[in-house]
This record gives C-alpha cells, structure tokens and sequence, in this order.
C-alpha cells in the first residue's frame, strides 16, 4: 500500500515523477472520481484491469461538455457515472450512491444507507471517554464554528448571547469545536466565554484532532455546522444527528453530498437570531425542549 499526494504547486518534474511513480505498477483496478486533468491522466496511463471514473458535466454557452471527453468516457472507462457541476445542478444527483454504485462493480453490494468506515481504534475511545467524564459528564449538543458563519448577519456581536439563550431553552450543554480560528466573530465570542467561566454548560475545545473531533460528532445529540465538510461525512459512519445552516441557492449542491444515514436538517442562512430560532425549532425532534 502506497500513498501518493498530488499538489498544483509541484513543480513541472516533480509532477513527472510523481505520475511515473503512479504509472509503474500494476493495478487490479483504478478509481478517477474528482474530475481533476492528473487523476484523468493517470487513470488513462495507469496499467490497470479496470478502470472506473465519475464524469463531471458542465455548461459553456449553453452547450454541454464533460470531462474527461467523450472518447475518453466510452472508450477508457470499463464503468463510469456522471456527475454535474455545482453551477449547472438543476437537481439532487446524489454523489455518494454514485461513489457505491462504481464500486459495486465488483459486486461489493454496498448501500448508500449502510455506515461508512471510519478507523476509531481503542485507544481513541479510552482518550474521549476519559475526557468526557471529566469535563462534560452529561449530554450534549456539539455546534462547530468555522470561516463559513463570517456571513452571517450579527454574529459578531450576538452569537454568544443566542448561544446563552439556547442552551437555557434545551437544558443540554453546547460544546464547542473549532480549529485555528481566527475570525473576527470568534475572538469576541472566546473572550465572552472567558468572562464567564462559571457557567459549565457552554464548553469550548479548540484545535482538537480529527480522530478526537470524530467522537464528539458520536456522542453528541445532534451536531451543528455551516456544512463543515469532515463534520458531514463522517456522521456518515455513526448515523449522527445533524443540523446543516447553508445558503438557499446551494440546497441542492449540498444534498447531493450529504449521507443517506444521517437525520439531517438544513436551515437556511438569515440573521444570527433567526438561525438560532430554526435550530431550537430542529432540535425538538431530537431531544425533548
């Protein structure tokens, strides 16, 4: 097993080498799924006995195109699906079943209900839980902040108030996860925090790995985010709760990646205190407020 990362920053021979590299061995089968030239490129050279891709379709002038091309699609892929772009989705094509849909070619008969595989070792679980029953010890509600919530309107100066005001209504702790942030409405948010370090039910964990931020989607009630990519898809391999605060237009873009296990609830994108109105308003099918 052997793990190659591919970068547009390489150099012109580094990306050579890099695809003699790929191209050398000998392969049961290859995937090219994310529509990059490389991972096309690659998949054409690639000594292989099956080669199976996902064709992304576009718009230019009102004409369809797909890459890779026509040629490439019929006459190099064994078995392909397609996809369209994010400009161009007029509805939910989901992009998971189509991920599964490639791989039961080899008559895997996996499902898109079914959980996805996600490695948590022992020894993760002994570290969270070791944790949880020192800090958090009850149930809890995991809302996770990003560069997505900067568009959302009074966030600077009223999230922690609404967040004050919702963990009252529901009677559940709110931890709060979050990695390297910088934004402006955080900062405010962590230095309200910090004034009040007699309340316990409002917890922040900063910078967290990914194996320890795993297990507290787990064990959460439910978890919030503005579509945080790995918080989304990993619920995928416990079945987790979710609530998802995206923008109207993107609707469809979103549902088309989101897991089919998941109980998964979108809010659209308002005012701070709107959104917080919608997520208590998600929340009562969850837990009982």
């Amino acid at each position: 097993n052997q793990l190659y990362i591919h970068s547009k920053k390489n150099s012109f021979f580094k990306t050579i080498s890099l695809l003699r590299k790929i191209i050398n061995g000998n392969y049961y089968a290859s995937f090219a799924v994310d529509g990059k030239s490389f991972s096309n490129l690659c998949n054409l050279l690639i000594k292989a006995k099956y080669k199976l891709g996902l064709v992304y379709n576009y718009k230019i002038l009102n004409l369809w195109f797909s890459k890779p091309n026509f040629f490439y699609k019929y006459f190099i892929f064994d078995k392909y699906e397609t996809f369209t772009s994010k400009k161009d989705l007029t509805r939910i094509e989901h992009l998971p079943t189509k991920l599964i849909n490639l791989a039961n070619f080899f008559k895997l008969n996996l499902k898109p209900i079914k959980k996805y595989y996600f490695n948590t070792t022992v020894k993760d679980k002994k570290i969270f839980n070791k944790f949880y029953k020192k800090f958090i010890k009850k149930k809890y509600v995991l809302l996770h902040l990003d560069e997505k919530w900067n568009d959302i309107d009074s966030v600077n100066n009223k999230l922690f108030f609404n967040l004050l005001k919702l963990q009252k209504k529901i009677n559940k702790k709110i931890i709060i996860s979050t990695f390297k942030n910088k934004n402006e409405y955080f900062l405010n948010l962590k230095k309200k925090i910090q004034k009040n370090k007699l309340n316990k039910n409002i917890i922040m964990i900063e910078n967290s790995n990914l194996l320890f931020f795993e297990r507290l989607i787990n064990h959460s009630i439910c978890s919030i985010s503005c579509h945080s990519g790995f918080l989304v898809q990993i619920a995928g391999s416990n079945s987790s709760n979710l609530i998802d605060i995206i923008h109207k237009k993107d609707y469809k873009w979103y549902s088309s990646w989101k897991p089919k296990n998941t109980k998964h609830k979108f809010i659209f994108k308002s005012n701070i205190d709107e959104i917080f109105k919608n997520i208590e308003i998600s929340l009562k099918s969850y837990i009982n407020v």
